[in-house]
């Protein structure tokens, strides 16, 4: 597998399984920025997995896709998923419960394709964490809360 500055991805599925990769034609696609430019995912995407397998993943099968900086993470790591007081990162506070059950908080971009297309771009709370971006599918949201807003500094 690629290990240039690739686009990482973590899909873990509504099934509960997972799925590892790199995103092919990725080139001119950031997922920090994504969200705060309105870019969305089209309803599938392509993956390049170990071995250079490609696999397309359908993201109404799909949970979230977490972009991550390593496809192996750290075991040892207990991800922090709440701000500790009121996030100083532009954008809406919110937290989430995914019908497995998870909960989590983040931030997303408070633009028309938040509200308008199928998943939302989220900014984790843990700076220190493997993910760097999630994808979140709509779809497989149980509960959705607007904790705060920040417009300006």
């Amino acid at each position: 597998m690629p290990e240039r500055d690739d686009v990482k991805v973590v899909v873990h599925l509504a099934d509960g399984s997972l799925v590892k990769g790199v995103l092919t034609n990725s080139e001119s696609f950031d997922p920090l920025s994504a969200g705060l430019i309105g870019q969305t995912l089209p309803s599938e995407v392509a993956l390049e997995l170990s071995g250079g397998v490609r696999q397309v993943v359908h993201l109404n099968k799909a949970k979230a896709l977490f972009f991550v900086k390593t496809l192996e993470g750290r075991s040892d790591y207990i991800e922090v998923k709440f701000f500790e007081r009121n996030p100083q990162i532009e954008g809406l506070w919110i937290k989430l419960k995914f019908k497995d059950g998870e909960v989590t908080e983040g931030i997303v971009h408070n633009s028309l394709p938040f509200v308008a297309h199928s998943g939302f771009f989220l900014r984790p709370p843990d700076p220190q964490s493997n993910n760097r971006v999630v994808y979140v599918v709509k779809s497989f949201l149980s509960d959705f809360r607007i904790l705060g807003i920040r417009s300006e500094y």
